[in-house]
């Protein structure tokens, strides 16, 4: 079983204790965990999205940051790295990231179990086709290029949709269909916020926070 460190508030530093997942979930401990979002400026500014599999514990067949994961106990923040060459076959240099800082997050996964995790936030820009991909088949079902005005315009105006392609696990050209139900709750509304902040990422803005 996999084993993180407890963080505690208010600045949720690592606290010397070490639990395994489960543990930690039973009891309500804040956990770090990595977030990258991988970004498109050309030929459209996009976001790379991962869509979950059907039969995942946590947002199944919904649509989720590019790559992110649990830090393992003892693990820094660059080490979360491992999670995107492991869900995207990406390899990318943390220095080459952009942090925007941290967000908390109580999660409730398919079976009703609280997740309140500490997410460090970065992206990072890729222009390479999603056939440069290489998505985990155990975690991700497919992944897909979202352009952020129409990702805007989904979270803005009441019933819009679109539709982008994607490619699955296997290498398969699909289409995908989204909505603003296309995302997993947040109760902070997280994925407009990545939207809003992609924009101006791609802008060339600096200093950006979430």
């Amino acid at each position: 079983m996999e084993k993180v460190d407890i963080l505690l508030p208010p600045d949720f530093r690592k606290s010397g204790k070490i639990k395994t997942i489960q543990q930690a979930r039973e009891d309500k401990d804040w956990v770090g965990v990595f977030n990258l979002w991988v970004i498109q400026t050309k030929p459209t500014p996009s976001i790379i999205y991962q869509q979950r599999r059907p039969d995942s514990s946590w947002a199944p067949n919904k649509l989720d940051v590019s790559a992110g994961g649990y830090y393992q106990a003892g693990e820094e923040i660059s080490d979360g790295l491992r999670e995107v060459r492991e869900e995207l076959g990406k390899d990318y240099k943390f220095k080459d990231l952009t942090c925007l800082g941290r967000k908390l997050a109580v999660l409730l996964d398919t079976k009703g179990r609280t997740r309140q995790v500490v997410a460090d936030i970065f992206m990072v820009i890729d222009n390479s086709p999603l056939s440069s991909y290489r998505p985990e088949k155990a975690e991700v079902y497919a992944i897909c290029a979202c352009p952020i005005d129409k990702l805007v315009r989904v979270h803005t105006r009441k019933g819009y949709r679109f539709e982008t392609e994607g490619i699955t696990n296997e290498g398969e050209k699909i289409k995908i269909g989204i909505s603003k139900n296309s995302f997993p709750y947040n109760w902070d509304p997280y994925h407009f916020k990545i939207a809003l902040l992609a924009e101006r990422f791609v802008r060339g803005e600096k200093n950006l926070v979430y």
